[in-house]
């Protein structure tokens, strides 16, 4: 295999085998045995993985400016008010974004999770009363790309993850950190998730109506916490 076009395609199931080679294996492969139990789960077996050509030395592998994690300071236009509607797609495409980093090592699950929210945020309208939930994701996505760009690993191929019958499909690819700094890269990411998901729920406090989509947000979000500490 040319080692400049190394492409490698994974059609994952529950106990999916890795048909990357074994070096690039050992930082892209989710073990086969760990099965992460949440509503995610049912999304698994269709989320597949392409390995692009490792980025050079001197390279980001994966991040620069357009990597930012920042959603922008306008959003799509949207309603003012909550409602089923939109919290079931924010919900149904974090439980989506959840099986789509469950398909990559644990290397690789902070940059997943950073370009996920980074995405679902930039969906949300910026103003109105899912504005202060774009705002929390935006952050989040934000702190996870840095925290990925400070600990990230240039000798490793880049992924791009796909899901089947998925709106978001032109996923960004996402970059591995060190071996060596994925267990406390991934720990801290935990904390970031923690932090965001008590973000979601303190900004709705006062508003009870508004309160139960947030809740709805905040656990689907937390579904996402075992992916980092499977890893």
């Amino acid at each position: 295999m040319n080692s400049k076009k190394c492409t490698a395609v994974i059609s994952w199931s529950f106990h999916a085998a890795l048909l990357l080679s074994p070096v690039m294996a050992a930082a892209a492969a989710a073990p086969g045995a760990a099965v992460v139990k949440g509503g995610f789960q049912g999304y698994v077996q269709k989320a597949q993985v392409r390995g692009e050509p490792s980025a050079t030395a001197g390279g980001t592998g994966g991040g620069g400016a357009a990597d930012s994690g920042t959603a922008g300071s306008t959003g799509p236009a949207g309603p003012a008010s909550v409602s089923a509607s939109v919290t079931s797609s924010v919900v149904s495409q974090l439980s989506i974004s959840a099986a789509a980093c469950q398909a990559v090592g644990a290397a690789y699950r902070t940059d997943c999770l950073a370009k996920e929210l980074q995405a679902l945020a930039k969906k949300l309208p910026a103003r109105g009363e899912y504005a202060a939930a774009r705002e929390a994701l935006a952050k989040a996505s934000a702190d996870l790309n840095s925290l990925s760009s400070q600990n990230r690993d240039n000798s490793q191929p880049r992924l791009r993850i796909t899901v089947q019958a998925d709106s978001e499909t032109t996923r960004r690819p996402v970059a591995a950190v060190k071996q060596e700094t994925a267990a406390e890269t991934n720990a801290k990411a935990l904390a970031i998730l923690e932090e965001t998901t008590t973000v979601l729920l303190r900004s709705s406090a006062g508003n009870s109506d508004v309160a139960l989509h947030y809740q709805r947000i905040a656990q689907a979000l937390n579904s996402s916490k075992v992916l980092l500490r499977s890893s």
